[in-house]
């Protein structure tokens, strides 16, 4: 994710300190690389899936049909 010290400007105007996030504010950053932000967040997604999966191959194992780790359809 973004840090402070990357997007953040900060204006003085009399005894008021304002920071606004230069993305919205002014249109720096934009080089940021969202694609691989983007990209990280998909494998870390892709992680969680993936240990859902195993519980709930765990679950089942000890449980048999007596439980319902499914989504429901309503």
């Amino acid at each position: 994710l973004l840090g402070e010290q990357d997007c953040l400007v900060s204006l003085t105007e009399k005894d008021t300190f304002i920071k606004h996030i230069q993305e919205f504010h002014s249109g720096f950053c934009l080089s940021y690389n969202w694609t691989q932000e983007v990209k990280g967040l998909e494998e870390r997604v892709s992680e969680i899936q993936q240990v859902l999966g195993d519980l709930k191959v765990q679950l089942y194992a000890k449980f048999g049909n007596n439980i319902n780790l499914e989504a429901d359809e309503s």
